[in-house]
């Protein structure tokens, strides 16, 4: 006697539902993964903004070193109280530097083991600060070995969310992202708070501590259903040298000078250059502005990078809303927005209180948004996305280059000028990426490309995906 239920039918409801169990888990671990790329986020653009609640404790430490000097007690070099911003450009600049590089340490050996690996080197550059007395040296552990370490621990969290969210990743991307305006906003009043309980040297060790929770982001990027691509080391080439056929290509990419041939990228990048050289100056001496302006304490001066990080967490969401409703083009907003953020980031010296400061801030951090957050839009629409990846590791590794320059220079300005001068560059920026709009129009670079089987796609796939990074 039968049941009178089709078999095939009963087979094929058990295999939909079983489907649907798999979409639905798969849909809540992607934001398990979403939420472990914006810790990332946060501890790295956290520690890295919050270098201003430093400076102070930096120049104590070239003091002693030079009074040591004085007496004889010292053998070593002072590095000059005015460039004690070097300690965070470093950091700034290498951990841009790092970006392609870390791309495709991601594609050739798995997104989680790059993460886990760039924590426990940041962390431990920042411990080894702890017992560090001498600044040149601590360029080194906290500048650069963190930087390092950060580089491997920021772009590869991106690109996991773009590879697992291979459709419709607009809004995992921008969640993941903000982790940096949310870490502006907190870590400089947690180091600020740290400072004085544990001194500068212990409050590195904090910094240790909350890098090294990143292996417990990296472990939480974990998917059976979804295999990051590596390649596995039995097939990597041998007889190429030690270094995997994707570092190389990233680092061959560095060098290739081809794009600047491009009159448009030509411009952008001098446009762009030159607005990286002022964009660290409030991130770095905001709050040491306040504090000679107002006469506050270095506790509520650390309010003004919270001011600034909250209005471009919101810059960034409003901004890429209004360029993806609007269909403007994304270059004259850019444009606009930098110019009108030079213009308020000249006018804070002289706000007159410090709520105006907090305010002229905020809409500073609102206007400045674009530049970080349409840089990848507009790269692809001026070049064409075959050029996206070169064009975007160019860019990146200006930044890091002017990340480097930019606070030093503004530190030997000192003061009120610094910031004047860092609002006229961007202001000069803002002119010179109008400057494209004079070109004649010409279609957009081409890019050969070889076998499906060539390394250098693969790069290109793994750049496409950084280039997101904060759009």
């Amino acid at each position: 006697m039968t049941s009178g239920v089709d078999p095939d039918a009963e087979a094929g409801a058990v295999t939909l539902t079983s489907r649907v169990v798999a979409s639905g888990r798969r849909r809540v671990y992607g934001w398990v993964i979403v939420a472990a790329a914006f810790f990332c986020s946060f501890v790295v653009d956290g520690v890295a903004g919050s270098i201003s609640m430093f400076l102070d404790n930096f120049r104590e430490v070239t003091a002693d070193c030079q009074k040591e000097a004085g007496n004889g007690t010292s053998t070593g070099q002072c590095l000059s109280s005015s460039l004690t911003s070097l300690v965070g450009s470093f950091l700034y600049g290498v951990y841009l530097l790092m970006g392609p590089i870390a791309c495709s340490l991601a594609d050739t050996f798995g997104y989680r083991l790059i993460i886990f690996s760039g924590s426990l080197i940041a962390a431990s550059g920042f411990a080894v600060s702890f017992f560090v007395n001498n600044l040149y040296v601590l360029i080194v552990t906290y500048g650069v070995i963190g930087g390092m370490g950060f580089g491997l621990i920021y772009s590869p969290s991106i690109m996991y969310v773009c590879a697992y969210f291979k459709e419709g990743n607009a809004l995992a991307v921008g969640l993941t992202v903000c982790g940096s305006s949310v870490g502006g906003m907190v870590f400089p009043l947690i180091v600020t708070a740290l400072l004085h309980i544990w001194h500068w040297q212990g409050t590195m060790l904090f910094l240790a501590g909350v890098a090294l929770l990143c292996c417990v982001a990296a472990a939480a990027m974990f998917d059976p259903q979804h295999k990051a691509h590596t390649q596995p080391l039995s097939v990597r080439p041998r007889g190429g040298g030690c270094l995997p056929p994707l570092v190389k290509e990233a680092l061959h990419d560095m060098t290739r000078l081809s794009i600047y041939r491009h009159p448009a990228f030509l411009l952008y990048s001098i446009a762009s250059f030159i607005g990286s050289l002022a964009l660290l100056t409030p991130i770095f001496f905001l709050p040491d502005l306040a504090q000679s302006l107002y006469g506050i304490t270095k506790d509520t001066s650390a309010y003004t990078m919270t001011a600034v990080n909250c209005a471009n967490l919101a810059g960034r969401i409003a901004w890429g809303a209004v360029i993806d409703r609007s269909g403007w083009d994304p270059l004259k907003l850019h444009n606009a927005c930098i110019l009108l953020g030079g213009v308020w980031l000249g006018l804070l010296p002289v706000c007159g209180t410090f709520a105006g400061m907090l305010v002229d801030g905020a809409v500073y951090g609102f206007f400045i948004a674009p530049y970080i957050s349409l840089m990848a839009v507009i790269l692809s629409s001026r070049l064409g996305p075959e050029q996206l990846p070169l064009a975007f590791g160019q860019t990146q590794l200006l930044a890091g280059i002017a990340s480097m320059l930019g606070p030093p220079i503004a530190e030997i300005i000192s003061g009120a000028p610094a910031f004047y001068s860092s609002g006229a560059l961007w202001i000069v920026a803002a002119l010179i990426g109008s400057l494209i709009f004079l070109l004649p129009k010409s279609g957009k670079l081409s890019v050969k490309q070889e076998t499906s089987g060539d390394p250098t796609n693969a790069v290109l796939e793994s750049a496409q995906l950084t280039a997101v990074v904060d759009a």
